[in-house]
């Protein structure tokens, strides 16, 4: 189930405010009611609808980094991952890898450019006639 922005969270909070039911409000939003009533329960208890911090490793890729992975990539279809990381500005050094886990967020896959048949003298004499 997708997540609520902090946008749709503060319009949800505004609509529960209003009166509107927690079960309209999650149809509206596609999410289960639960995560309406706990979005409730936590704006009770903290006054704010923000994500808390999370746990776990920092990514080693900003976001502006992931764009132009993702923009790199699109114009060319057929770089290698090792090509994306010697391009990337400024002095991080990520792996071969990192770029491929990037790339696969963004739903790009890789791609092999196609090699045709080798044409023989047949060929060229048959594509002159």
């Amino acid at each position: 189930m997708a997540r609520l922005s902090r946008e749709d969270r503060q319009i949800a909070l505004g609509r529960l405010q209003a009166g509107q039911s927690q079960s309209a409000i999650a149809r509206h939003f596609h999410v289960s009611q639960s995560t309406i009533s706990r979005l409730w329960v936590r704006f009770q208890a903290t006054g704010s609808v923000a994500d808390l911090p999370r746990t776990g490793r920092p990514r080693a890729t900003t976001a502006a980094h992931d764009r132009f992975i993702r923009l790199r990539h699109l114009r060319n279809r057929f770089l290698s991952a090792s090509s994306s990381v010697q391009a990337l500005p400024g002095p991080h050094r990520l792996s071969d890898q990192t770029v491929r886990n990037r790339l696969h967020e963004a739903g790009l896959r890789a791609r092999r450019p196609h090699r045709g048949a080798v044409l023989t003298r047949r060929h060229r004499q048959n594509r002159v006639q």
